[in-house]
């Protein structure tokens, strides 16, 4: 039943995608144009996360790209929502997201990988030391916080519980809590959940303080993958070719730039930029952060990072098998790493 519900969500989720995607598609996708002849491009970012956009910015790779920021998003979904609604300008989802939205229709296209996991950066479900929760199978009746439903963490956990030998009807009684990142630590630490399924600099920060154990990474459950991409309208793209260029290209270049200089080096220069758009505390707990786990040169796509998770969407029922065609929902066309790219 908690499956059940789960899936009705995310096909609430998808519905609503392909309405707004329709209704966007008949309005205006013109990227706003500046006095100077600057394009600004609006987003929102994730708490306790290097933003590769601003990251681009910072760094001197847009010269006619202007940056708005619009606040926080929870998760993928929403970011697909708001993306596809005209709230934003573009999206920062899970793959499998992306997956099945694009399953129902919506004018969306992926343009390049947004994170990803490795040995280095990767996400854990992690539980309380002295539960002794040391399986798959301990989680069965037990609540388990992660950010948002129908995305990366609901993946790994499905596939986890699957590959431990529980049944569906096990898997059932595994209930999925949403919270924030902020506030999912205290959550499990006060035994308002009992496992959380955490990344990035929140998983860092809470392994810092004892008390907690790390019952699986995603890494050990399904291997490196490329986890997320940045996706935009095919309408904005449509309208705005010079813009999407440049505005992938800064991204690109910013994902090889991470790889080419130490983690210190990246913390000074984003919290350089907090600091001068008055975000400085925003950078406070992004000294744990550890890079950004893509592999791919520049962030370039592949069948592969979808591939991956649409065998879970097609074994859960989320995704009538044949309905995803990868060659319509990516493109690295605007990669400057990728052969042919302008």
């Amino acid at each position: 039943m908690i499956r059940r519900a789960r899936r009705n969500l995310a096909a609430l989720i998808a519905g609503s995608l392909l309405l707004a995607g329709t209704t966007t598609a008949c309005g205006s996708s013109d990227a706003a144009t500046n006095a100077d002849g600057s394009t600004t491009i609006r987003y929102q970012t994730y708490m306790g996360s290097v933003n590769l956009p601003e990251l681009a910015d910072a760094l001197g790779f847009y010269d006619n790209i202007e940056l708005e920021r619009l606040g926080d998003v929870q998760g993928g979904p929403e970011s697909l929502r708001a993306v596809a609604t005209d709230q934003v300008d573009y999206a920062a989802a899970f793959l499998g997201a992306i997956a099945k939205v694009n399953s129902t229709g919506a004018p969306l296209t992926t343009v390049v990988s947004y994170y990803g996991s490795d040995d280095t950066v990767n996400s854990s479900i992690l539980v309380r030391t002295e539960d002794k929760l040391t399986q798959a199978r301990d989680l069965i009746g037990k609540k388990v916080a992660v950010n948002t439903l129908g995305a990366n963490a609901e993946a790994i956990i499905d596939t986890y519980l699957e590959e431990g030998g529980l049944t569906a009807d096990e898997i059932d009684e595994v209930t999925l809590v949403p919270l924030p990142s902020t506030s999912t630590e205290n959550a499990l630490r006060e035994g308002q959940v009992d496992a959380a399924y955490l990344g990035g600099t929140a998983r860092e920060v809470a392994l810092q303080r004892p008390g907690l154990d790390v019952l699986v990474a995603d890494i050990d459950v399904v291997g490196p993958y490329s986890g997320g991409g940045i996706t935009l309208r095919d309408d904005f793209i449509a309208k705005n070719p010079e813009v999407t260029e440049e505005f992938v290209a800064g991204i690109a270049k910013a994902i090889e730039w991470t790889k080419a200089h130490s983690k210190e080096e990246v913390i000074e220069v984003i919290t350089d930029y907090l600091t001068e758009h008055d975000r400085a505390a925003e950078a406070e707990s992004l000294q744990y952060w550890k890079g950004t786990g893509i592999s791919a040169e520049g962030g370039l796509l592949a069948d592969a990072d979808f591939e991956i998770w649409l065998d879970w969407l097609e074994a859960s029922g989320e995704v009538e098998p044949g309905s995803v065609d990868l060659s319509e929902i990516y493109t690295n066309e605007f990669n400057p790493y990728a052969e042919g790219s302008r």
